[in-house]
């Protein structure tokens, strides 16, 4: 008979050329202070994944679901905190911010600006 396992697992976030390259390892518990976070990464989440084991040995993974909102190292900013702080010629994030509703955006430890949602968390500045 299959066995059926809830295995829980944290995704590690990069700055990429393009988008936002990642890491994942499985953890025994969602809790934010049991986390090892690399250096180099800007901030994580967790996910749930459903895994069957065959008779034979087979793992079968399931999608990713229940993803925790994005525990971010950095400093979070408003619209109003960007237009003031950062000389942009192009205006680029601040258009970027307002095209999508973005209220609040995080300036991460690696320097790079990520939307800052309601369910996110700032763990520290550093």
């Amino acid at each position: 008979m299959a066995k059926t396992n809830l295995k829980h697992y944290v995704e590690f976030f990069y700055p990429g050329a393009f988008m936002s390259e990642s890491s994942t390892q499985e953890v025994t518990s969602r809790d934010a202070l049991q986390v090892d976070a690399p250096k180099d990464c800007f901030g994580y989440r967790f996910f749930d994944r459903q895994e069957i084991v065959a008779e034979d040995g087979e793992v079968l993974m399931g999608s990713p679901k229940n993803h925790s909102g994005i525990h971010y190292f950095g400093e979070v900013k408003t619209l109003e905190d960007i237009k003031n702080e950062r000389p942009d010629p192009t205006g680029c994030l601040e258009r970027n911010m307002e095209s999508n509703g973005w209220n609040k955006v995080v300036k991460t430890r690696r320097g790079n600006y990520q939307p800052f949602r309601e369910q996110d968390i700032l763990v520290s500045k550093k």
